[in-house]
C-alpha cells in the first residue's frame, strides 16, 4: 500500500485494524497510565516495521540495551538479525545524552542529537519523562516544529506519554495519530484496550477500539471482543 509503512505480521491482525499501515510523515502519540501497555504497543510496531524492511531508532528512558533485547524476546519478537544488520538502533537515554542529574537541557540535547533521526521510524518512549521540567510553552512549540520537520522528510515519529500529561498537551492536539490506552479490572483480570482518538490520512478503515492482551512468548494478541466502558 503506497504512502504507508506497513507493520504487517502473520501472527496478528494489528496492521489490518490500523488501516493497513502507518502513513508516512506522521507524528504519532500513544498515551496511557502506567501498565496500560504503551511500551508493548511500541515494541509491536517496531517489530512490524523491521519485518517489513524499515529501519528504526528506539529511544528509551527506562531500558538498557540488555533490558530491551530481553523484553523483545520475551514477546517472541526476535530482533538479533536486525540488530546485527543495524536496521535498529537502540538508544538508552541517559548514557547517550550525557550523565547529568539535571533534565533542564534534555530538550535541546534531544533536538541536536542528529544521529537519532537517520532511521525511517523514530520511537521516543517516553517523551513526557524525557522532557519533564525542561519544557515551557515556547519550548513545546519549538519541539513540535522540530518533530514536524523531521516527519516531513518521509519518516514516522512515535512518542509515548503518561495519560493527560499537561506538558505535552500541544503535541497531543496536533498529532496526526493519537492512541489512548485504557485498562479495566474484571473477574477475568486486567483488560486493555487501544482507543483510536485520531488517525489522519488512513488508507483503509481503522478500528476505533482494539482490545488486546499481552502473552509471554506470543506478544500482542488482539481480542475477539472489545473492552466496554
Amino acid at each position: 500500500m503506497s504512502g504507508v509503512f506497513s507493520t504487517h505480521l502473520e501472527r496478528d491482525e494489528f496492521n489490518i485494524k490500523m488501516g493497513g499501515g502507518i502513513p508516512i510523515g506522521s507524528l504519532m502519540l500513544i498515551d496511557g497510565e502506567e501498565g496500560s501497555g504503551r511500551s508493548v504497543i511500541c515494541q509491536r510496531l517496531v517489530f512490524g516495521f523491521l519485518k517489513n524492511g524499515y529501519s528504526v531508532t528506539y529511544v528509551s528512558t527506562e531500558m538498557t540495551v540488555r533490558d530491551f533485547i530481553d523484553q523483545m524476546y520475551s514477546l517472541d519478537y526476535q530482533i538479533a538479525d536486525d540488530m546485527l544488520a543495524q536496521r535498529i538502533r537502540f538508544v538508552p537515554v541517559y548514557p547517550l545524552l550525557g550523565a547529568t542529574k539535571s533534565r533542564h537541557d534534555f530538550l535541546a540535547r534531544l533536538m541536536n542529537f542528529n544521529v537519532l533521526y537517520d532511521s525511517d521510524v523514530v520511537v521516543i518512549d517516553s517523551l513526557s519523562s524525557l522532557i519533564k521540567n525542561s519544557v515551557n510553552g515556547d519550548g513545546c512549540l519549538q519541539l513540535l516544529g522540530f518533530l514536524k520537520k523531521i516527519a516531513s522528510q518521509g519518516k514516522i515519529i512515535i512518542f509515548t506519554s503518561e495519560a493527560d500529561d499537561e506538558e505535552i498537551k500541544p503535541l497531543r492536539l496536533v498529532s496526526d495519530i493519537y492512541f489512548s490506552l485504557k485498562t479495566k479490572i474484571s473477574s477475568d483480570g486486567m483488560q486493555r484496550a487501544l482507543q483510536v482518538r485520531r488517525f489522519s490520512r488512513a488508507r483503509a478503515r481503522v478500528q476505533d477500539i482494539v482490545a488486546f492482551r499481552i502473552e509471554p512468548m506470543v506478544g500482542l494478541v488482539i481480542e475477539l471482543t472489545e473492552v466496554s466502558g
